[in-house]
């Protein structure tokens, strides 16, 4: 059966009854459903017939289930045996990071506790031998009943048909981005896996504008579409560059995550590559508890 006519009411494997469709993306769906068996809410994914990559997907699922982290979201059920495959996790409720940031960076303190609680939960899955590929602010969720949650290990890199030699870099570039969002409320990785603006980069050709809290940073200058383009990529300016009282330890991990200069440890300093080496660092920097609710406010 067609994800597109599936509805509302729908049933899988007896208990899982389809509520709300919260998105479709790339031949799947996702659903708010309810487990009429421990009368509980789920999310359930759906897939389009002839999606290629179903079995890979209930795969990666099944092997997320074993994860013991509760920082990272927890997969029921998976299964690709009959005429629907599915895969059931656990209904999340809460802030996404980027929807904590939609009006300005949080406090440093604040970020850094709470990507410190995403490279600990990544340095498990690692440990499992499970990757993220695909990390974004949209992924990082802060809960409605205080905890950290990361949304999507394993299955989303499927799902997006990407895959890494170097899943450990991977993933740690995508916690240091998202560092980089929570301190600064811009976003320095994909466009598409956030709708943050752009984080700023050096170079010729650039403008001034109004950061976050009217702070002046330098972005390209959008208006120069017809300007010789350099021979080399923009660099992205570290996060004190951008945002007023970021720590310069904190700033210190950031670059040495994304490969930029880092003033603090000099021009031989040691790059992170590992979520575990991320976490580690974290670990040594002041970090300021999170409150027992979703919306960490700034």
């Amino acid at each position: 059966m067609s994800t597109s006519v599936i509805e509302p009411g729908a049933r899988f494997a007896g208990r899982y009854r389809l509520e709300e469709r919260i998105k479709d993306s790339g031949g799947s769906s996702l659903w708010k459903a309810i487990d009429e068996i421990l009368a509980r809410a789920v999310a359930v994914r759906t897939f389009e017939p002839g999606f290629p990559r179903v079995h890979e997907v209930v795969t990666a699922a099944r092997a997320a289930s074993r994860l013991t982290d509760p920082r990272l979201t927890q997969v029921f059920d998976a299964d690709d045996s009959g005429e629907r495959a599915y895969v059931v996790s656990e209904w999340v409720v809460g802030e996404t990071l980027e929807q904590m940031l939609a009006k300005a960076p949080l406090e440093p303190g604040r970020a850094t506790t709470l990507l410190y609680e995403a490279a600990e939960a990544m340095s498990a899955a690692h440990a499992a031998g499970l990757a993220h590929l695909c990390l974004s602010p949209r992924d990082l969720v802060w809960t409605t009943g205080g905890t950290v949650k990361v949304l999507g290990i394993a299955t989303d890199a499927v799902l997006a048909d990407h895959y890494s030699d170097s899943p450990a870099a991977v993933d740690t570039r995508g916690l240091a981005s998202m560092l980089y969002a929570g301190l600064t409320a811009y976003w320095p990785g994909e466009p598409s896996r956030s709708s943050l603006p752009p984080a700023p980069t050096a170079g010729s050709g650039a403008t001034r504008v109004s950061g976050p809290h009217d702070l002046t940073v330098t972005t390209p200058d959008r208006g120069a579409a017809n300007a010789t383009v350099p021979d080399e990529p923009p660099v992205l300016l570290a996060p004190r560059l951008v945002q007023a009282g970021v720590p310069s330890a904190v700033d210190d991990i950031v670059c040495r995550s994304l490969g930029l200069p880092a003033p603090a440890s000099g021009p031989d300093a040691e790059a992170i590559t590992t979520p575990a080496e991320f976490a580690a660092a974290l670990r040594r920097v002041p970090r300021t508890p999170l409150p027992l609710f979703a919306g960490l406010g700034t």
